[in-house]
């Protein structure tokens, strides 16, 4: 059951902070959406949903900032009219008694930002259910008014007991925002679910768990409040949400980085084509036939950084020494582990190439096409191992000395 404090004539309405507070903090909501939609590169769907998410989280959270430090810190709210009419006969305190749906306030100036001046005197528009005053239900503290402010002083010691009940319409523009912005942010979660399950099962995993996380992390904090005392449940809240929100962008062109990087290493499938596709066009070029019959042969594109081994003969490895590299069409993406492997296994024709003594290791310096897949056997080589074949400008660098591989 509700008590308070019985109004009486003379005593102060106010609007309080909460339409000025929510307002700030949806501003500042949409800025910081802004940067992490910018930070994203969110486009579409996405983009409306952090956006959506960002307002309702920064006008809810500055809202519940602004209500815990006004009830911890029993902060004044600004008078905005003074009751004015009251009871004939019965008194609080030698005072007029105040009632719902008769008694008014002489107006009502708004102030802040809940709506206009307003010149004209204001009802009364809730009371007490249960105890009425010349068949009006009696009014007391935080009854509101027809213009949505409330009755924010009252008797020192009278109070009124009984459930709330609205006998007038009240321009509730606070309650209306706040229902509107906790809307949008059930919105925005629900459009944040349908845009990860489309994304696909890990990705819809990923946010229902972050967002379990979020509520569990503000109902803790919202336990730890209500221990602590009146309005500190909403201080800690309203703390924690905007301190959420305000890492979003830091969070978010973190995250895009590391996917950033995470396609920077990854290879670029351009075609994959059978190996005797790709034979075959081999020979129509004057080539001999590499790639095993029977697989597939991909054509992509690798990121710079990319790393294999070469066989490269004696006199190869001393020209590199003396800062004279040539490379040669086929690599091994896995280390070699001797002559006699790269005599059974690579792409290396004895008639070409007599000496298989050295091994360089060379890496990608930009984005580098090659076609990728096991060889197959030609004259004096069995294959069947993993290789590239660089196709066009070799971006490549040597990485180190030649080596010397061992013979078996």
């Amino acid at each position: 059951m509700d008590v308070q404090a019985a109004a009486r004539l003379g005593d102060d309405i106010a609007h309080g902070f909460g339409v000025a507070a929510m307002l700030a903090g949806a501003v500042a909501g949409a800025l910081i959406g802004a940067a992490i939609i910018a930070a994203t590169a969110a486009t579409g769907g996405l983009a409306v949903v952090i956006l959506a998410g960002s307002v309702a989280a920064g006008g809810l959270s500055m809202f519940q900032l602004v209500k815990g430090l006004s009830t911890i810190f029993d902060l004044p709210e600004p008078t905005t009219g003074e009751l004015i009419r009251g009871s004939p006969n019965v008194f609080v305190n030698l005072r007029n008694a105040m009632r719902a749906g008769e008694d008014v306030s002489s107006s009502c100036t708004g102030f802040p930002v809940a709506h206009p001046p307003w010149p004209f005197p204001v009802t009364i528009a809730e009371g007490s259910a249960t105890v009425y005053i010349n068949g009006k239900p009696a009014a007391r503290l935080s009854s509101k008014m027809t213009c949505g402010a409330h009755i924010k002083s009252g008797s020192p010691n009278t109070f009124i007991g009984g459930p709330t009940l609205q006998v007038e319409f009240v321009l509730d523009i606070e309650g209306w925002l706040h229902t509107g912005l906790e809307a949008l942010g059930l919105v925005a979660a629900a459009g944040a679910l349908v845009l990860a399950a489309m994304a696909g099962l890990a990705a819809l995993l990923t946010t229902v768990a972050v967002g379990a996380a979020i509520y569990g992390g503000m109902e803790l904090l919202g336990q730890l409040g209500d221990r602590l005392g009146p309005g500190y449940r909403d201080l800690l809240q309203g703390i924690a949400g905007l301190a959420l929100l305000g890492a979003g962008p830091k969070m978010a062109k973190l995250s895009a980085e590391r996917n950033a990087a995470r396609l920077a290493n990854q290879s670029q499938v351009l075609e994959v084509r059978t190996a005797a596709q790709v034979n075959e066009a081999m020979v129509a070029e004057g080539n001999l036939p590499a790639w095993l019959e029977g697989t597939q042969v991909k054509t992509e594109i690798v990121p710079p950084g990319r790393q294999y081994q070469m066989v490269v003969a004696k006199g190869q490895a001393e020209a590199i020494m003396q800062g004279k590299p040539a490379f040669g069409g086929f690599a091994a993406p896995e280390p070699i582990p001797s002559q006699a492997y790269a005599r059974d296994k690579l792409v290396i024709l004895d008639r070409f190439k007599t000496d298989v003594s050295h091994v360089i290791t060379v890496e990608t310096t930009a984005p580098q096409k090659i076609h990728s897949g096991i060889t197959g056997p030609l004259e004096n080589y069995k294959g069947g191992v993993q290789q590239v074949e660089f196709v066009g400008d070799r971006n490549l660098k040597i990485v180190g000395t030649p080596g010397v591989l061992p013979v078996e």
